[in-house]
């Protein structure tokens, strides 16, 4: 073997030496950036079809660590859409309250409470999720009294350490309805 096909070989491994690092490097980037998490909305609806009765919806909120490492510090962001009938009723305590907030399963409100819209929640006494665990804002209410017709929704964003610009539900509860009413006969 001469110089000339040592230099050759030098350059070839160092061509793909390159080429191998650069496809690590895109590896780790997509690593970074790849979502290792989910959260969804399970709910029941009781609808009541008189303006005399007021209706409801229990839900749940969910947070599943799909990935292989543990999500720390998650936050929840449940939004009522704009003119929603909805009023949010759950297991959360505002900050310095002097109820008890030990409460299985209670979550801490971290927004401005004047706000009805905007419920920005974290679990209270949980920080990590395990990967494969699931932690739910769980049974949380929504009611309203039904008006002639009625429309609202409501979003959820997840937050983490790892994903502090959120990821939005997979999906949304969306409520609307139209009430009849029945003209009264006239007899005559």
């Amino acid at each position: 073997m001469n110089s000339y096909d040592i230099e050759g070989k030098l350059k070839e491994l160092q061509r793909e030496t390159q080429f191998y690092l650069n496809e690590l490097k895109e590896a780790v980037a997509k690593q970074r950036t790849r979502v290792d998490y989910f959260s969804f909305f399970t709910y029941a609806l009781h609808v009541s079809h008189t303006t005399k009765e007021e209706s409801f919806c229990l839900g749940s909120y969910h947070i599943h660590n799909s990935g292989v490492s543990p999500l720390v510090n998650p936050i929840v962001q449940l939004t009522l859409s704009a003119d929603a009938p909805f009023t949010l009723h759950g297991k959360f305590s505002k900050p310095n309250t002097t109820l008890p907030t030990r409460l299985a399963n209670a979550w801490e409100r971290l927004d401005d409470v004047s706000d009805p819209s905007i419920f920005r929640l974290k679990p209270i006494g949980q920080t990590i999720i395990q990967p494969g665990e699931t932690v739910s804002f769980s049974n949380f209410q929504l009611t309203w009294l039904p008006s002639s017709s009625y429309a609202g929704s409501v979003t959820g964003i997840s937050f983490t350490d790892r994903q502090p610009n959120g990821i939005p539900a997979l999906n949304s509860i969306n409520i609307n309805g139209t009430l009849r009413v029945k003209e009264e006969e006239e007899y005559v």
